[in-house]
């Protein structure tokens, strides 16, 4: 008799591959209905399912390519990338990749960051909860740490960079968008915070210099170095005043560094 283990990969590569080997066969199969007739009606619930999961996660891009070829697209995914696990959360975390590959240096090559997007805001959906610092915490540093103190941003929160306008494409591609707008891909491109408040998840297009900061912080770089990137990619970059509105959007969730460090408390 096959260990457990063993006939659990059997099986599931009978799923996958369409061969049914006697053992499993014989395991399957009972009652009038044949052991390839049963795998079937396994393999159409696993794939129905994963293509559900994939669309609930990534409704613009089945609305920007149609259903009928979205499903083709994830029957393809799903053969490149099948589920490793019975939470269906996860299936999506290679889907852009698996459409940079497949709609690089064509017309439809915006589509990956567009995914990416969507996959950001599925992420804030279920990423824990973090308590996000306040200003009051800059009252007790030592200011010869400064230059070398770093910032942890929240779970919850994540930075996109597309040379496509891919926030207008995710925002006129909702369900309740008013009107049918024509998106120009040669617009410009978009540097975007994702970021899950109370209410919902936000898309925030940020300033460059803004951007850049966070990054850098995202990156586990010192302030030092978020300074510089954020001169670099703004001449009149304001470092207070973005870390003023990085507070205020509740963004970051750990100081460390300092004399004093303070760690991320999670709830």
């Amino acid at each position: 008799m096959l260990a457990l283990r063993e006939l659990q990969t059997r099986f599931a590569n009978a799923l996958f591959e369409g061969a049914v080997e006697p053992v499993i066969a014989e395991i399957v199969a009972r009652g009038a209905v044949s052991a390839s007739e049963r795998l079937e009606i396994y393999r159409n619930n696993l794939r129905e399912g994963f293509i559900k999961a994939l669309a609930i996660t990534f409704p613009v891009i089945e609305r920007l390519v149609g259903t009928d070829y979205f499903r083709q697209l994830a029957l393809d995914y799903l053969r490149a990338h099948p589920s490793r696990s019975g939470n269906l959360d996860h299936v999506g975390a290679a889907f852009a990749t698996f459409l940079r590959e497949r709609f690089e240096s064509t017309q439809y090559a915006y589509l990956p960051d567009v995914a990416e997007l969507e996959w950001a805001h599925h992420q804030a959906l279920i990423a824990p909860e973090a308590t996000a610092i306040t200003a009051d915490v800059f009252r007790d540093l030592n200011a010869e740490c400064l230059e070398q103190i770093r910032f942890e941003l929240h779970p919850a929160c994540s930075l996109l960079r597309s040379e496509y306008p891919i926030l207008s494409i995710w925002r006129a591609n909702q369900s309740d968008a008013e009107d049918e707008e024509l998106i120009d891909l040669d617009a410009g491109g978009d540097t975007i915070l994702v970021l899950r408040t109370p209410e919902c998840v936000q898309l925030r297009r940020l300033p460059p210099g803004d951007f850049a900061v966070l990054e850098a912080f995202s990156h586990g770089l010192p302030l030092s170095a978020a300074l510089e990137a954020g001169q670099a990619a703004d001449a009149t970059f304001d470092l207070g005043a973005t870390l003023q509105r990085a507070l205020a959007l509740n963004v970051l969730v750990g100081l460390h560094g300092s004399d004093a460090p303070i760690p991320r408390i999670s709830q």
